[in-house]
């Protein structure tokens, strides 16, 4: 599998990054961790670029608003993890660019999404901590919230957290509709969306502590490996099978994981992962023989956020290059390594 570079924007400390593909339109987003921009680029004009908004920033997490050009995100997760000035924002594309409006003060939120139901929006929503003395105080473990977004009114509604409390509550993964993964030291926790008349339930599935993951299915058989940045934003791989077995754990150190994907680019599949200490690398990680292979596509970047996507028939990866200050969209072709239904 080959990638290359062909844009790249100046942006301080990226981080959150997403694609809006709606009603003739076609952008890919990028916010700033810090108190700087949040920029869109146009897919259909040479990749011109738009301001979302100018400051502001501290921006961990944006969803799309189903079937529009409207998002919700994240802002003032600032400084460091001490964010309880916390808050989210939609917004609203008027034709040009985009109107903020606020939708709630939400401290130390981390990561959140709505999933569509009934023809409204739950929403999830998981603190990183309840409250912080400093950065580094993790003694009041973050919850994970439950409710109801209303798109009219741009509200919260029944927002209530639920019995369950995780310490460095750091990653989220969407499932297949019915659950989400939600990751912290305590393990990988799996959030079961209400059904049949029972209401919210969350479970842990496996106990190693983690800080992000992925799914895809690498090997084949059908089914989802899950892979795991092992530690809070630590410096191993653990790949598992759908039932939270390890199938196998990274020899090499990869300081400060963070960046994680799984992908299905032309019929292969690989995750991305991108480490932002040491050597701060980009890489593509298959599964050969029973043994993680890690491919550096770039180095010296250090990605905080990465997604692929297809344009025209073709397929890209953009990267939130955060240590580099880069907003990098690369083309990808070929085949992946070691993947075991490549000739």
């Amino acid at each position: 599998m080959e990638f290359q570079k062909i844009f790249a924007d100046e942006l301080d400390h990226g981080y959150a990054v997403m694609r809006l593909h709606e009603q003739g339109r076609d952008f890919v987003l990028i916010a700033s961790e810090e108190n700087k921009p949040c920029y869109a680029y146009d897919l259909d004009n040479h990749y011109r670029r738009i301001t979302v908004w100018n400051d502001v920033g501290g921006t961990m997490t944006m969803v799309q608003i189903p079937g529009t050009l409207d998002f919700l995100a994240t802002q003032r997760f600032y400084p460091g993890f001490n964010s309880a000035a916390c808050r989210i924002v939609r917004a609203h594309f008027n034709g040009v660019d985009w109107d903020l409006s606020e939708v709630a003060q939400m401290p130390y939120i981390h990561r959140f999404d709505i999933i569509e139901h009934d023809g409204g929006f739950r929403f999830i929503g998981c603190s990183i901590a309840n409250s912080k003395q400093d950065t580094d105080d993790w003694s009041d473990p973050g919850k994970v919230f439950v409710g109801m977004y209303d798109e009219q009114k741009n509200i919260l509604q029944d927002v209530h957290p639920l019995d369950v409390r995780i310490t460095k509550n750091h990653g989220y993964r969407r499932g297949d509709g019915t659950y989400s993964f939600i990751t912290g030291a305590e393990g990988i926790f799996k959030l079961l969306y209400p059904a049949d008349g029972v209401g919210w339930r969350i479970e842990r599935v496996a106990d190693n502590e983690t800080s992000d993951m992925a799914g895809v299915d690498v090997d084949g058989d059908g089914r989802k490996e899950y892979l795991a940045i092992q530690g809070f934003h630590g410096c191993h791989l653990r790949l598992y099978d759908d039932h939270f077995n390890t199938i196998a754990v990274s020899n090499r150190q990869t300081p400060f994981g963070h960046a994680i994907d799984g992908v299905t680019v032309s019929g292969e599949t690989f995750f991305l992962f991108g480490y932002r200490d040491g050597k701060q690398e980009l890489e593509l990680v298959t599964l050969d023989d029973g043994t993680l292979k890690e491919t550096v596509i770039d180095s010296g970047v250090g990605p905080s956020n990465v997604l692929v996507y297809r344009k025209a028939g073709k397929d890209y990866l953009l990267s939130a290059n955060r240590e580099k200050n880069e907003v990098a969209i690369y083309r990808i072709s070929g085949t992946a390594p070691g993947n075991m239904d490549a000739e």
